[in-house]
C-alpha cells in the first residue's frame, strides 16, 4: 500500500489541485493525506473525483488556518476512529492482512501551542493496542541544523 503525504498551503488555487492530480497520477497512492487545505471540508471531501479517489472525509479548515483532507482507494478499508483540527486516526483494513493504525497528523504551527498536538499524541496512544504508523507534518525539528528561516529554534 502506497501513501503520500503533502502540506498543500492552502487547495483553493486551481493550479494547486492540478499539482496535486499530478502528484497522484504519478505516484498512484491508495491513500493520500493533504494539510492546511484552508477551506471547507466539504470542498475537499469532493476533491475525490477529481483526484481518483473512492473515498474521502475532511476536517475544516479555521478560517485560512489548519484544515486536513484524506483520500483513499478501493483496495483499501479505512474506518475513522477520532479526528480533530490536528489529526485523523484510523484503523486500515487491506485483504489478508490483520488490522492496523495509522494516524495522519498536522502539528500545531504555533510553537507555544504545540503541546496541543503531544497531547493528542499521547492519548492516542493509549487508545489502541494494534501496530500504529503516524504520518504527517508535525512542524517538529529533530536538529537545529533543520531549522530554516529566520527563527531561532532550542
Amino acid at each position: 500500500m502506497k501513501t503520500l503525504s503533502w502540506n498543500c498551503r492552502g487547495i483553493g488555487n486551481p493550479t494547486t489541485v492540478r499539482e496535486l492530480r499530478d502528484l497522484a497520477k504519478d505516484y498512484a497512492p491508495s491513500v493520500l493525506f493533504i494539510m492546511e487545505t484552508q477551506i471547507n471540508k466539504y470542498r475537499v471531501e469532493n476533491l475525490r473525483f477529481s483526484l481518483g479517489f473512492d473515498s474521502s472525509f475532511a476536517v475544516s479548515s479555521s478560517g485560512r488556518n489548519g484544515g486536513l483532507g484524506l483520500f483513499w482507494k478501493n483496495d483499501v478499508d479505512i474506518s475513522i476512529k477520532k479526528y480533530s483540527n490536528y489529526h485523523i486516526d484510523t484503523i486500515v483494513s487491506e485483504p489478508g492482512k490483520e488490522p492496523w493504525r495509522m494516524s495522519f497528523i498536522y502539528g500545531e504551527p504555533n510553537r507555544s501551542l504545540r503541546y496541543h498536538t503531544w497531547d493528542i499524541m499521547k492519548q492516542m496512544r493509549s487508545d489502541m493496542d494494534l501496530p500504529w504508523v503516524c504520518i504527517g507534518d508535525f512542524n517538529e525539528i529533530l536538529k537545529r541544523e533543520e531549522q530554516l528561516g529566520p527563527n531561532n529554534r532550542e
